[in-house]
């Protein structure tokens, strides 16, 4: 079976993240996209590709390493992406392995909007308080 189309801008967008290709990264991002990010101490809109890009950077900053797993899933239609994805950080000698749903709107072979949910917030919000 072939892989949707728009699964793999996201699934490249990953995989660009991964391994930090900012540029490879910002090419799948419109120009307008309108970021909704909910990990602690970073929650909030961020509307444009500079300013979700920064926001990636600045995430990055503030561990000592992320670890991305292989994504578990990508769903995809024709206006919309699901991630579900594993990452392991470290952080002042503290380790979180998160698990999240990441959901993607893409228009034009970009994605548009962004939402980033943690499936155990509660472990999110200690490993960011320290």
């Amino acid at each position: 079976m072939n892989e949707h189309p728009n699964a793999a801008i996201v699934r490249s967008a990953y995989e660009a993240f991964a391994k930090g290709d900012g540029a490879a990264l910002a090419a799948l991002l419109d120009d307008g996209i309108v970021w909704h990010e909910s990990t602690p101490g970073f929650e909030g809109d961020y509307h444009g590709r500079d300013q979700a890009l920064a926001l990636l950077d600045k995430v990055v900053q503030k561990v000592e390493g992320i670890k991305m797993s292989p994504l578990h899933d990508v769903l995809a239609s024709d206006d919309h992406v699901v991630v579900l994805h594993e990452w392991t950080v470290t952080r002042n000698g503290r380790t979180l392995n998160g698990q999240y749903a990441d959901v993607y709107h893409l228009r034009n072979g970009k994605a548009t909007e962004h939402w980033h949910l943690a499936v155990d917030p509660k472990a999110e919000e200690a490993f960011w308080a320290s």
